[in-house]
């Protein structure tokens, strides 16, 4: 991929999940889910950047459940994935959501040889190899979103409109539980693991709100809150990989702040450089001062924070300033996701409801200015 510029990727139908491919440290790949309406016509494409050419390669899986409103990959098994998904159900005569668990038939993109090139030019969706699904106790309870566990590859942690599940993938069965606390029984929109604190934390969104519950308690009240994180809707947080007290979250307010959750009264960073919602914030694995946005203005924005990344007895001045870096403009709707590849610190890709993927690079003098 050239300096400075990106490489577009259009699918067919709408879309709105996006992940890296997060047990594969060698090769490139995004995986994207489509959110089609027509029965039977939704894809999984995963998409393989060759980083010296600039090449994209594709292969294509059927989705037969239905439209896909989150896609996760297993950080324990590259062949592994999860789907939030949505579809009628004739039985119940109303939709219904659920998660899923499949198993890609290979991981391999790129051809090996000329009978795999012929069938890959073919364009023909393979299946998926399902594994198993979870529905919600009703039919009617929308998933918000489901996250796998850090180091267990058997749980997974769903976020239902109204509670906090965590699965055990083999029995079926609710480990833990957590509800909103309340009179006014706020719903949940979203959550995440803490990869820190023995991995048994869970943090969900609730309307303004950020609450973390403990799984390994009886989920009534939550180990520790943020309140009024935004000034609207909070749409989505991730945890600094390395600072085990930082959480960063963006939401309908436009903006990007990152907390302190020892003491969460004010953010430590507050950034407002979007003009609508901002679905997305992901924080960069490995180089934690540059995080992504995404935005229903149609931008995803690299930005730095290095003025909170700094240890206090550290007298050295940050190499990079505080404020977004640069903007990518190459979407023309809603940005719903921006994810950093699990394979290379450098590249990102963002995914808006128009259908396209924009695969880019953090600009070569912002990254000398890190490394050197």
């Amino acid at each position: 991929m050239d300096e400075g510029n990106s490489i577009i990727y259009g699918l067919e139908h709408q879309t709105r999940a996006l992940s890296p491919q997060y047990g594969e440290s060698d090769a490139i790949r995004f995986l994207i889910g489509t959110q089609s309406l027509k029965p039977g016509t939704n894809q999984v494409h995963v998409v393989e950047l060759e980083e010296d050419t600039g090449a994209l390669h594709t292969k294509v899986f059927r989705h037969e459940i239905g439209e896909i409103w989150q896609l996760r990959c297993s950080p324990h098994d590259a062949a592994t994935l999860l789907t939030v998904h949505n579809a009628y159900d004739p039985i119940a005569q109303q939709c219904a959501m659920g998660v899923s668990i499949y198993k890609l038939p290979t991981v391999e993109v790129i051809p090996k040889d000329l009978d795999e090139l012929s069938a890959m030019q073919s364009r023909n969706a393979e299946d998926l190899e399902h594994v198993t699904t979870i529905r919600p106790e009703k039919p009617e309870e929308e998933v918000r979103c489901a996250e796998w566990h850090s180091t267990d590859p058997g749980r997974v942690g769903v976020v239902y409109e109204g509670r906090l599940a965590v699965v055990d993938l083999a029995s079926g069965a609710a480990l833990a539980a957590a509800a909103p606390d309340g009179r006014a029984r706020l719903k949940f929109t979203a959550g995440k693991w803490n990869p820190h604190q023995g991995h048994s934390q869970f943090a969900v969104l609730q309307d303004m709100h950020i609450k973390c519950y403990d799984t390994r308690a009886d989920g009534a009240k939550p180990a520790w809150t943020i309140d009024n994180a935004h000034r609207q809707l909070a749409r989505d947080l991730d945890f600094n990989p390395n600072r085990q007290f930082h959480v960063a979250s963006a939401g309908d307010d436009g903006a990007l702040n990152i907390w302190d959750y020892r003491n969460g009264k004010e953010p430590i960073f507050s950034r407002s450089d979007h003009s609508h919602w901002v679905w997305t914030v992901r924080y960069n694995c490995y180089h934690e001062q540059l995080l992504l946005t995404g935005s229903s203005d149609a931008r995803a924005l690299l930005t730095a924070a290095p003025s909170v990344c700094r240890d206090p007895d550290d007298d050295k001045q940050p190499v990079l300033e505080d404020g977004v870096l640069q903007s990518y403009e190459q979407h023309e709707d809603s940005v719903y996701c921006a994810e950093w590849s699990a394979a290379e610190p450098w590249t990102f890709a963002s995914l808006s409801c128009d259908a396209r993927l924009v695969l880019s690079r953090v600009p070569r003098h912002f990254k000398y200015k890190i490394l050197l």
